[in-house]
């Protein structure tokens, strides 16, 4: 009881704090780790829902073709420095010649791990975000979990439920935006609920969702779509999580 109570605590206090790709972890030798993630459902621009897409950097490497909702690429080296990201329509016979839907100049630092999703902005318009992730060491027996909103829905409270045995413990943090993150936190490996709550309200905008985590992994749970049409989810980004060493 006492190591949960500490485990809440903690993820109280680390999950309060939200900031957007906040940079963490970073090794600054070597080429940036880059992933990419297209979380835009096509429903929501009135397209087949897959909206296939291609990916072109710096107006010259056609990075990615035919890229579909919820598809997760990567990682790509990349060298230090800053980067034009343009995403249009798929185009199977001439890949990345549409107009750009999504264009971004992005900056990414030498060792550097991150994450660039195409995304809705809490209005719906298409836009895209990098965030960096944190792959530091995993202490212990612990899982780490960050969470990103990345959908068209206003602001909202995350609600954590965690079943020991016959009891149910639950907490809330309040107070995420598009395209705002909460954490990342280390917990307790095991069998979590994660729910999305109205902002101040106990009203459930969706879930309860399950949640397993497992010793070490490092989960990152995007929310992406729109809570208006419907097409409300999760993509959930796990990283290879480092064992952490006493010493």
């Amino acid at each position: 009881m006492k190591r949960f109570l500490m485990a809440t605590l903690i993820l109280v206090l680390a999950l309060s704090s939200v900031a957007l790709t906040t940079p963490l972890a970073v090794n600054h030798m070597g080429d940036a780790k880059v992933y990419v993630i297209h979380g835009i459902p096509g429903k929501d621009l009135g397209a087949d829902n897959a909206l296939p897409v291609d990916v072109l950097v710096n107006n010259s490497i056609c990075l990615l073709k035919g890229f579909t909702f919820m598809q997760i690429a990567g990682p790509v080296s990349l060298k230090p420095g800053t980067y034009n990201i343009q995403i249009s329509l798929a185009n199977a016979d001439k890949p990345c010649s549409n107009a750009a839907v999504i264009t971004a100049d992005v900056p990414f630092v030498a060792g550097e791990n991150a994450t660039v999703i195409a995304h809705l902005t809490e209005a719906g318009a298409p836009t895209a975000s990098k965030y960096t992730n944190d792959v530091s060491p995993i202490p212990g027996k612990l899982a780490r979990v960050t969470v990103r909103h990345d959908a068209a829905a206003p602001t909202v409270d995350i609600g954590i439920t965690v079943m020991l045995g016959d009891l149910t413990f639950s907490t809330k943090v309040p107070g995420l935006s598009n395209p705002n993150q909460a954490g990342p936190v280390n917990l307790t490996a095991g069998a979590y609920n994660v729910t999305l709550y109205a902002a101040g309200t106990d009203t459930a905008a969706f879930g309860p969702t399950p949640l397993s985590l497992k010793n070490n992994s490092n989960t990152f749970i995007y929310a992406v779509g729109s809570l208006g049409n419907g097409t409300f989810t999760y993509i959930v980004q796990s990283i290879g999580g480092r064992r952490g060493h006493k010493g």
